[in-house]
C-alpha cells in the first residue's frame, strides 16, 4: 500500500524485481497481466499496478512492477505522492515506457480514467511514456480485460498459474500468494496473551553473561536447527531476543541474506518476528526485511520492515531500509550491509557462510 499509516505497509515506489527469472519478455497484454502475481509476489486488488519496461526489437522487456492503492473516491494528495514516487523511480531507473493494469472490480470508469490521466501527468514530466492502460476487475483465469482511454483491444485473461513467469518464479523458490493480506500474515504477531508471556519470561529470567561471538553461534546453531524440523523452546526464544538486541550479532546476521543459508534464517527471524513482544520483535522482522530486498522481493520486505516500525518506531537499522525501499533504491545499492556483517563476524571470530553471490 501506499500511505505512511502502520496498517498500510506497502510504500510508493516500491519496485519488485524479479531475481532468478531475468528480464521477462511479453508481448500479449493478457500474458502481462496474468504475469503480475508473480512479478508482485501475490495477486493485487484494487491496484493501480506500473508494470516498467525497457522497449527495444520485438516484444518489450519487464524490468520492474510497481503497485499502488486505489483511492476509495477521487484521487487525492496522497495518490499523487505515491504517483510522484513511481514517476521518480522510472526517471532514476531510466525506464523507457510504462503499461498500466487497473485491477479494480467495483468502481465507475471514471475514477479510472482520473487515475490514468494523473500518471500519465506525472509520467511525462519525467520523459517517461504511459504505451497502455489496462483494467481486469480481478486477475483469474477467463476473466474479461479492456484497453482504457480509447484503447480497444480486449480479451479474456488466461490462467495466471501457468503463465511462463509463475512457473519460473515458483522453480525457483519464491512462492506466489493469493492475496496481500496472505503475505501481512506471514510476520503477524501472535495473540498478545501468548506474547505477555515471553515478555515476563524476558524480565524475569535472568539475562547471562555472554560474549558476542557465543550469542553469534547460538543463533547460527538455532538456525540450523530449525531448519532439520526442530524448533526452539520458550526459554530459547528469550536467548535468542537478548542475542539479536546485541548491535554487533544483529549486523553480523546481516550476512546471511547472500548466503545459501538465506532460506533458513528468513525462517527463524519469521518465527521470532511472530512470537516476541514489542520491541524485542523488531529485530529479527528487520533481519527479514533485509533479506527479502536483497533478494529482490520488495513486497516483503516491506511487509517486514513495517513490522519492525510497528514494534519499535525508532528502530534505525529499519528505518533506514524503510527509507530505501521507499524512494525505489534498488538491492544492490544495499549489498554493502551484508558486507559489513561478513566484517562484523569476523572481528567476532566466528566464520560465516560464504556467499553466494557479489556480497
Amino acid at each position: 500500500m501506499t500511505t505512511m499509516h502502520p496498517e498500510q505497509p506497502e510504500r510508493p515506489g516500491n519496485p519488485t524485481l524479479m531475481p532468478g527469472v531475468g528480464p521477462v519478455r511479453i508481448g500479449d497484454p493478457g500474458d502481462l497481466i496474468a504475469a503480475i502475481p508473480a512479478m508482485l509476489g501475490f495477486r493485487p486488488a484494487r491496484s493501480l499496478v506500473l508494470v516498467c519496461l525497457d522497449e527495444g526489437d520485438g516484444p518489450a522487456r519487464v524490468r520492474a512492477v510497481m503497485r499502488h492503492d486505489l483511492p476509495d473516491g477521487a484521487v487525492g494528495p496522497l495518490d499523487r505522492e505515491a504517483i510522484e514516487r513511481m514517476s521518480l523511480v522510472c526517471e532514476r531507473e531510466d525506464i523507457d515506457a510504462v503499461i498500466a493494469v487497473i485491477v479494480d472490480a467495483g468502481r465507475a470508469p471514471g475514477m479510472h480514467r482520473a487515475v490514468v490521466g494523473e500518471l500519465e501527468l506525472h509520467l511525462s514530466g519525467r520523459g517517461v511514456d504511459l504505451v497502455g492502460a489496462l483494467v481486469i476487475p480481478e486477475i483469474a483465469e477467463g476473466r474479461p480485460w479492456r484497453g482504457l482511454c480509447g484503447d480497444p483491444r480486449r480479451g479474456l485473461l488466461p490462467d495466471p498459474v501457468s503463465s511462463s513467469v509463475a512457473l519460473a518464479q515458483v522453480l525457483g523458490g519464491r512462492a506466489i500468494r493469493s492475496s496481500r493480506e496472505e503475505l501481512e500474515a506471514i510476520v503477524a504477531p501472535h495473540p498478545d496473551r501468548e506474547r505477555a508471556g515471553l515478555a515476563e519470561l524476558l524480565r524475569e529470567r535472568p539475562a547471562r553473561r555472554s560474549r558476542p561471538r557465543d550469542e553469534l553461534r547460538l543463533v547460527l546453531a538455532r538456525i540450523a536447527e530449525l531448519a532439520s524440523g526442530h524448533a526452539p523452546y520458550r526459554h530459547e526464544l528469550v536467548d535468542l531476543a537478548r542475542a539479536l538486541s546485541n548491535p554487533r550479532v544483529r549486523d553480523a546476521l546481516l550476512s546471511l541474506a547472500v548466503t545459501a543459508e538465506a532460506d533458513a534464517a528468513e525462517q527463524l527471524w519469521i518465527l521470532l518476528a511472530r512470537a516476541l513482544p514489542d520491541p524485542e520483535r523488531a529485530e529479527p522482522a528487520a533481519l527479514l526485511g533485509y533479506s527479502a530486498y536483497a533478494r529482490g522481493d520488495g513486497p516483503m520486505a516491506g511487509v517486514a520492515l513495517v513490522a519492525a516500525l510497528e514494534a519499535n518506531p525508532r528502530h534505525r537499522l529499519a528505518g533506514m531500509l524503510d527509507a530505501a525501499l521507499q524512494s525505489g533504491m534498488r538491492p544492490e545499492a544495499i549489498s554493502g550491509l551484508a558486507v559489513t556483517g561478513f566484517d562484523e563476524a569476523a572481528r567476532l571470530g566466528v566464520r560465516m557462510p560464504p556467499p553466494i553471490y557479489g556480497g
